[in-house]
């Protein structure tokens, strides 16, 4: 015992590599383990593991803490033996009423090798007061509420699997009990712990005690089902996760050799400050990732690409899987592509799948995609109800090159995108993206376009397919072209109020985006600097070959193609400026919104007295004048078009 617990230490601070590894006690009867902080261990072959007595605080044969991950390598898991690993994952936020989705690192241990199924006997409550390595198993209850007094007490009426492809419905689940019932590689439902009398918000800690995961793991998914009278494409989901006791890689998950037929991953939200447990009550939905394209840079640890994602518009569902009108929207968490330990999450099958011998198939989860990326670090965040990009605001730019000098600035590999906002009688928002790749098409782009998760009585999507065979996505990736025109459609159950708004843009290739409304032939400013978008009162209907989203507005000079001479003869022509002396400031008018890059102000030495940047395009700008001398000075703009403009003011104060 006392080697194991030096060794022990040593992995505090290094990681360590063995081709096998075999954990038990002594001949003494002695406990042994090892305890693993912060590093990852990385096995070649096969784990046997001896449980060690029961009536102390060291049951587990290897404990992973503060990120502490284990991975090994092969395609079939030989691990044996009795014995535990320990590791813990936490839920940000949650109650008695919360549902949230895992996938189990762990299996049932016996002596018979090989991954086994899960159920709640392998979830501990950690006792860190009486020391790092102690907890106790979790009890149960039939009851609809579970509870954390006296003791961490899971309800088995919300632990269920998904494991055949399918709709929301609820006969899609089969429940678990608690017997274990959920298959290794299969997440599964369950709810939370708290305070009955309130929905109070806590951080929960589980801990999970088993044979670790290992091996390939296969994962059925089906293409969307058409549904009648109406010809509707209905998306297949099936809940899976990471199956690992450390990170996954979704990239390589997404892109690996035979699972061309996954389309997208789903990730779970609801709104968790609605203290019920019923369907009709408590609006939920569903977050759409997908990779953005094949990480092939040779670095996986960098999160580029990051992927995009989309958070879901929070719906109500009743029990046959249809919806009502629900309020919020989902958590913006962008960091998905490395799953943490524990997450649970929905493979969704491919729609446009050709890959033989049928267009339904399987996943496989392999040990290959493992990968040590830190939890709330470096892209890999537990899937929460609020979920921020704070933890990882270093990593928005992807990958940055450097000299010892410091003279070349970091280069910025983010996507260009377009984020909008379709909200609908200022009650449910729907999240849509549309980025722009040179190698992406008007169609299908598998890896880049994402389904849309829900199919709501109210919505907004962009139809993506062939005029009879169109279907509804929330991501859409297209290459760019100034006179492109990007279908964009609505579905409205009742009249409604929908509000179109652009609230977040990333290296954008355009310089103006506009709806535009073919029937009306009105186009409406999207992207003005307050980002007002467009505001549209439509009656019940399908909207699907109406509306676009557009680059360029006929109606105004801005938008029509001229020479470069005509361009600044139009800037000039309409930039006005007007030096008030009466309130000391130099104003400027420029009513047809040219974006401005810089604004200079200089005196007649040539000296630079006023300078301002990234000025936009509003249609008028000030800039105090009062603590200037009296005298001429000269003004320079500059717009996005590198267009320079210049003027000459006399400043008076007296």
């Amino acid at each position: 015992m006392k080697n194991l617990l030096l060794f022990s230490i040593l992995l505090f601070t290094t990681a360590g590599a063995f081709a096998q590894l075999t954990v038990k006690p002594t001949a003494a009867g002695a406990d042994s383990y090892v305890y693993v902080k912060d590093q990852v261990v990385f096995v070649t072959n096969e784990i046997n593991l001896t449980r060690n007595g029961i009536a102390n605080d060291q049951e587990a044969s290897i404990y992973l803490r503060d990120n502490g991950q284990l991975i090994q390598g092969g395609t079939t898991s030989t691990n044996s033996g009795n014995g535990q690993l320990s590791v813990q994952q936490n839920t940000p936020e949650t109650n008695a009423w919360a549902y949230y989705y895992w996938c189990s690192p762990v299996t049932h241990p016996a002596l018979a090798a090989g991954n086994r199924s899960f159920g709640v006997q392998h979830l501990y409550e950690p006792l860190p007061a009486t020391s790092l390595t102690a907890a106790q198993k979790s009890l149960t209850t039939t009851d609809r509420e579970g509870t954390l007094i006296p003791a961490m007490t899971i309800s088995t009426r919300w632990l269920y699997t998904f494991m055949s492809p399918g709709t929301e419905a609820a006969g899609n689940y089969s429940r678990m009990n608690t017997g274990n019932t959920a298959p290794a590689g299969f997440g599964f439902t369950m709810k939370g712990l708290g305070p009955i009398e309130t929905p109070a918000q806590l951080d929960q800690t589980y801990e999970f005690r088993g044979r670790p995961n290992n091996g390939d793991f296969a994962i059925p998914v089906a293409k969307p089902v058409i549904t009648l009278p109406n010809p509707t494409a209905v998306p297949q989901m099936t809940l899976a996760g990471n199956p690992y006791p450390s990170a996954l890689d979704l990239n390589q998950l997404f892109y690996d050799t035979g699972n061309e037929e996954l389309a997208a991953l789903w990730y779970y939200d609801e709104d968790r400050t609605v203290p019920s447990h019923y369907y009709s009550q408590k609006p939920f939905g569903y977050g759409v990732w997908v990779p953005d394209g094949q990480d092939l840079d040779g670095n996986l640890r960098d999160n580029f690409p990051k992927g995009i994602y989309t958070p879901a518009p929070f719906n109500i569902y009743n029990e046959s899987g249809n919806t009502n009108t629900g309020t919020g929207t989902g958590g913006v968490d962008q960091n998905k592509r490395y799953a943490p330990i524990g997450q649970g999450i929905m493979f969704v099958g491919d729609v446009f799948s050709t890959v033989p011998p049928l267009p339904d198939g399987y996943v496989n989860i392999r040990n290959s995609q493992r990968i040590f990326i830190k939890e709330n670090t470096g892209g890999s965040v537990f899937q929460r109800p609020d979920g921020d990009d704070t933890a990882n605001e270093g990593n928005n730019v992807g990958p940055t090159l450097s000299t010892s000098t410091g003279a070349i600035p970091p280069v910025d590999y983010r996507t260009p995108l377009m984020r909008l906002w379709a909200i609908f009688d200022d009650a449910v928002t729907r999240d849509m993206v549309l980025s722009f790749h040179a190698n992406t098409t008007d169609g299908y782009d598998r890896g880049f376009d994402g389904l849309s998760a829900q199919d709501l009585k109210t919505d907004a999507y962009f139809p993506i397919g062939n005029d009879n065979n169109r279907k509804p996505y929330v991501i859409n990736s297209t290459n760019y072209n100034v006179d492109k025109q990007i279908p964009i459609a609505f579905k409205v159950q009742n009249t409604a109020q929908i509000r179109l708004q652009v609230v977040e843009e990333i290296k954008k290739p355009y310089q103006y985006a506009y709806l535009y409304d073919r029937q009306e032939g009105a186009y409406y400013e999207l992207t003005n600097t307050n980002m007002a978008g467009a505001t549209l009162s439509l009656p019940a209907g399908t909207y699907e070959n109406r509306f676009f989203i557009v680059f360029r507005n006929p109606n105004l000079k801005r938008d029509t193609p001229i020479t470069e001479l005509e361009a600044k003869d139009a800037v000039l022509a309409n930039v006005n400026f007007f030096q008030n002396n009466p309130v000391q400031q130099l104003e400027v008018s420029n009513p047809e919104g040219y974006t401005i890059n810089t604004a200079a102000v200089y005196d007649m030495n040539g000296k630079l007295v006023i300078q301002e940047k990234n000025l936009g395009a509003k249609n008028k700008y000030s800039f105090y004048t009062g603590n200037l001398s009296d005298g001429v000075y000269l003004v320079k703009l500059t717009t996005s078009e590198d267009i320079t403009i210049d003027y000459k003011v006399i400043v008076h104060n007296k």
